[in-house]
C-alpha cells in the first residue's frame, strides 16, 4: 500500500511549482534585463572616466599644473609638518607660491606646516612630484601657472 503522506506531499510539490512557474520566468527575465543594464553603465562609466581622465590631463598640461605621478604609492610617503616647510623653503618659495604650485590653497599649507591637518592622498602624490623638482624648474611652473590665469 502506498503512503498516503508521501503522495500528498509529491502532489503539493507538484502544483505548488506549477503554479509558481509563470512568476518565476519573469523574474528571471527582470533579473537578465537587469544584469545587462548594469554591464551597460559600468561600460559607459569607464569610457567617460577615461575621457575624464583625458581632459584633465590635457587641462593640466595647459595651465602647468603638477600632476600625481601613475602608479605612485602614496601610503609609503610620509611627510611630517618640518618636512614640509623644510622643502618649501629649499626651494626659496614663500606658503602662497608653494600652495599655488601644490594646487591648494594658502590655509590649506599652513595647516599641514602647523600639524593641524594631514595632506591626502593626492596631495602626497603631488609632493613627491614636487621633491624631485630644483629650484629652476619650480619657478618656470610657477610662471606657467599664473600665465595660464
Amino acid at each position: 500500500m502506498p503512503n498516503i503522506g508521501a503522495l500528498l506531499k509529491q502532489e503539493i510539490t507538484r502544483l505548488a511549482r506549477r503554479a509558481i512557474k509563470p512568476a518565476y520566468t519573469e523574474l528571471k527575465k527582470d533579473v537578465a534585463e537587469l544584469k545587462h543594464r548594469v554591464a551597460q553603465q559600468k561600460r559607459t562609466i569607464q569610457t567617460l572616466e577615461q575621457a575624464n581622465a583625458r581632459l584633465l590631463a590635457d587641462f593640466n598640461s595647459r595651465t602647468g599644473r603638477l600632476e600625481a605621478p601613475a602608479g605612485e604609492e602614496t601610503g609609503k610617503i610620509r611627510l611630517g609638518p618640518k618636512f614640509i616647510q623644510s622643502q618649501r623653503k629649499r626651494l626659496g618659495l614663500s606658503q602662497q607660491e608653494f600652495a599655488k604650485l601644490l594646487g591648494v590653497s594658502t590655509n590649506t599649507l599652513w595647516l599641514w606646516e602647523n600639524g593641524k591637518t594631514a595632506p591626502r592622498a593626492k596631495s602626497k602624490a603631488i609632493f613627491a612630484s614636487v621633491r624631485q623638482l630644483g629650484r629652476r624648474e619650480v619657478k618656470q611652473k610657477l610662471q606657467a601657472i599664473t600665465e595660464a590665469k
